[in-house]
């Protein structure tokens, strides 16, 4: 009578691992061979990848030092094209004394007037210069008038008219 197949199940195992065994030299040899190589391979990786860390770190502090190199000489030439007198009118109305803030308004609205000479309007004074260029089509200059309006009134009622540094930037906003 032939055993049926859930009896060889029961006997026979499914899987024999005794070509594994670890008593085996030759599968320790096996074993080592390839962790050594494996070992070897990841070593080659790390160094690689120190070794270009160390390429990019110091690529990219080259470029930072060219970029500050830049950025200073664009400074640098920033300065150079900034208008001097328009710093020393920012300096004045940042100053903490009233006279300083007065002073800038005068200065920014007689700053006005040689701009608005550069530009080719007709008039002796700054309100004909500044009809002028609103014939002209200077559309947006109601700003300038609002600033000249408040610097007449600092020459005419000099300190009877109080103006406050909040003011006085409000003001010079207004001339810019």
């Amino acid at each position: 009578m032939q055993p049926n197949v859930v009896q060889q199940a029961v006997t026979k195992p499914l899987f024999d691992p005794s070509y594994l065994s670890l008593l085996n030299p030759h599968t320790w040899s096996v074993v080592g061979i390839v962790s050594s190589l494996l070992s070897l391979i990841f070593i080659i990786i790390i160094i690689f990848c120190i070794v270009r860390m160390f390429e990019i770190q110091a690529y990219d502090k080259m470029e930072i030092k060219h970029e500050i190199h830049e950025a200073l000489l664009r400074d640098k030439e920033k300065a150079r094209n900034e208008n001097q007198r328009w710093t020393y009118i920012t300096t004045l109305v940042e100053s903490p004394n009233e006279s300083d803030w007065r002073m800038a308004i005068l200065e920014a609205d007689s700053f006005l007037e040689e701009v608005l000479r550069e530009k080719d309007m007709t008039g002796d004074t700054v309100s004909e210069l500044l009809e002028s260029a609103k014939s002209n089509g200077y559309t947006s200059i109601q700003n300038a008038w609002d600033a000249h309006i408040v610097r007449n009134k600092i020459a005419h009622e000099g300190s009877e008219y109080p103006v406050s540094q909040i003011e006085g930037r409000r003001v010079i906003i207004l001339f810019a």
